[in-house]
């Protein structure tokens, strides 16, 4: 069997899930790595087998041995690196958001439309198996029409302070919200029509990293769900876990919570106190074959290419995504409630 020959651009966290990946599933050969430090390239190709390591996206563009490439780059990168994958005919799967400003995305989208390579968009929690039963369950009707929700997708402050080195460039919205605007539209097959939103600044600032707190937004889809949202970097690093996932729905017929991160399925006390692990992420549970539904997102974008599967996430979703964090930065801004088109 001819495998399809990765490239992954972007050496941190992230680009060692996508080069993990590769190196698991069968249809896939991890061929060259890249990231602006060169050490971090060189021990990523050390630790990953790959063949060569840069520290230049367009010199691995241009290898003619290379079908397809990740991006995992942080957010504000991406734009400039999708179109030039595109423009050399690789497939391209991208970490979110699609871009950080509705011009851009749209950009992107059109040359997608027109390009021979395939783009997909990494939203995994499409396939979380949490969300992809709560999805099932509100369009079978199991709650009837889903009337208003509360959801909250947030960080401890060691995200912003310690994790990324980049969080001045970014926010928890951007970050974060990402996922979770798709999480929403996913389950509730639905999109956001009109959101407002309120920001405050200051105590990430005050550290030393320049960018908003959170940002409290309430989204209303075109169905009539209304849906108040919470993106924030300043959780106490007190909590068991860095992340704080949690969506409730209220329908005319019944309610759905879901707590992926304090569900307490997997438990670890500890000196320092109580730690949840992150065991559905990283572990196989559910419909995957590799390695929890992070591994499994990336599995997608290889079944699309090597086997015309549909993508799990496009650039319409990745579009229509940008549209509504742009929106919601705009409403902060204003103090006014923005429309979406």
């Amino acid at each position: 069997m001819t495998k399809l020959r990765m490239g992954v651009i972007g050496a941190g966290l992230w680009g060692n899930n996508h080069a993990h990946t590769f190196n698991i599933l069968p249809e896939t050969e991890l061929m060259a790595v890249c990231d602006i430090d060169a050490g971090r390239a060189e021990r990523m190709k050390a630790e990953f087998g790959a063949k060569i390591a840069v520290t230049d996206y367009t010199k691995l563009l241009a290898r003619d041995d290379i079908d397809a490439v990740s991006i995992a780059t942080p957010d504000f990168t991406h734009t400039p690196i999708i179109l030039a994958a595109l423009g050399a005919g690789k497939h391209v799967l991208s970490e979110k958001p699609l871009a950080t400003n509705v011009r851009e995305a749209e950009e992107i989208a059109e040359v997608a439309s027109i390009s021979a390579g395939k783009l997909m968009i990494d939203f995994h929690n499409r396939v979380n198996p949490v969300f992809a039963q709560m999805r099932a369950m509100v369009q079978a009707g199991d709650i009837g029409t889903a009337r208003h929700g509360s959801a909250r997708l947030s960080n401890t402050t060691f995200v912003p302070f310690e994790m990324l080195n980049w969080a001045a460039k970014s926010s928890a919205l951007w970050f974060l919200g990402s996922h979770l605007v798709d999480v929403l539209r996913f389950i509730l097959n639905d999109e956001v029509s009109r959101v407002y939103a309120v920001t405050r600044a200051g105590q990430l600032a005050a550290g030393g990293v320049d960018t908003k707190d959170f940002h409290v937004s309430v989204l209303e889809f075109a169905k009539g769900t209304v849906v108040s949202m919470e993106n924030s970097w300043i959780l106490s690093r007190d909590n068991p876990s860095l992340v704080d996932f949690k969506l409730d729905l209220v329908g005319e017929k019944g309610q759905l919570q879901a707590d992926p991160t304090h569900s307490g399925g997997l438990r670890r006390i500890v000196e320092g106190g109580l730690r949840y692990s992150d065991y559905i992420g990283s572990t196989p549970t559910g419909d995957t074959r590799i390695g929890g539904f992070v591994a499994e997102s990336i599995a997608r974008f290889v079944d699309s290419v090597v086997h015309g599967a549909p993508l799990l996430a496009d650039a319409a979703d990745g579009l229509a995504n940008t549209k509504v964090l742009a929106a919601i930065e705009a409403s902060a801004q204003s103090g006014k409630a923005v429309e979406i088109h």
